[in-house]
Parts: structure tokens; C-alpha cells; sequence
């Protein structure tokens, strides 16, 4: 096995803990699932057969692409010519900023269909304004956090 270059382990450093994120995310996501399974079978909490077949499946889907993602990372850093491609092609300055550009337009499409959520949600259910506005508010104080936060880290 050739040895790598300093950028190439400090990639697959980040992929470690790329990884390491991933497994508490399916930690948290089989937690989800435990605690609807107790919560409906040993507390008889009313949620309706619908809505825990879909919060199942849609917990236990996201934590098998969290697997997913642990194996490709791990194939990848396992393999000096996939991590130096995958290296480049994560750094390369067009696909950051593809990236960034991606994110920035999913960011205002998610505001204005919270905003409009809100909005017909006033009309359906009182419940549901509240919702999709305290989304909006969660959204807004993070960006608000976030941007603080790497204005003093860059």
C-alpha cells in the first residue's frame, strides 16, 4: 500500500469523523424508534397505526443510509486512488461553490414554503400554523447562530 499524502490523510481524517457523526445519528434515529415502540405498546399513547408505520420507516430508512454512508466512507478511505479522487472532487473550488449555490436556493425554497405553510395553515388547523411557524423560527435562529458563530471562526 503506497503511502498517502498529507492531504490525503487529513481527508480521510474527516471522513472518520464524518463517520463517527453518521453512527450517532443512527443511535439517535433507533432511539426514535424505541421510544415509539415503548411509547405506543407500553404506554398506549394514541398515534394511529398510519402515522407509527410511517415515523418506523421513515426513522429506520434514514439510519440505513446513515449505514450506507459508513461503508462508503470506510470503502473509501480503505483505498488510496478512490480517497485521492473523492479528495479532489470535494475540494474542487466549482463544486463548492455548486454546492453552496444549491444549499443558499434550498434554504429560500424551505423559508417561502414554511412562510406559505403558515400562512394556509391558519386557515386549517391552529396546530399546523404553529408548527410550520416555529419551524420558520428554528430555521431563522439557527442561520442567525450559525452566521455569528463562523463570522468569529473565519
Amino acid at each position: 500500500m503506497k503511502e498517502l499524502s498529507k492531504a490525503d490523510r487529513e481527508y480521510a481524517e474527516k471522513l472518520r469523523k464524518q463517520s463517527k457523526i453518521y453512527l450517532v445519528m443512527i443511535l439517535f434515529m433507533l432511539s426514535c424508534s424505541g421510544i415509539l415502540f415503548v411509547g405506543t405498546n407500553w404506554y398506549k399513547l394514541k398515534i394511529s397505526e398510519h402515522a407509527v408505520g410511517y415515523l418506523l420507516g421513515f426513522f429506520l430508512s434514514i439510519s440505513v443510509a446513515f449505514i450506507i454512508f459508513i461503508f462508503r466512507n470506510q470503502r473509501t478511505i480503505r483505498n488510496p486512488e478512490k480517497l485521492k479522487q473523492q479528495r479532489i472532487a470535494r475540494t474542487d473550488e466549482r463544486n463548492l461553490e455548486i454546492s453552496n449555490m444549491a444549499l443558499k436556493v434550498t434554504a429560500y425554497i424551505l423559508a417561502v414554503v414554511l412562510v406559505i405553510l403558515s400562512m394556509i395553515g391558519s386557515f386549517i388547523s391552529e396546530s399546523l400554523m404553529i408548527t410550520a411557524s416555529s419551524l420558520l423560527y428554528v430555521f431563522l435562529f439557527s442561520y442567525l447562530i450559525c452566521c455569528l458563530y463562523f463570522r468569529k471562526k473565519l
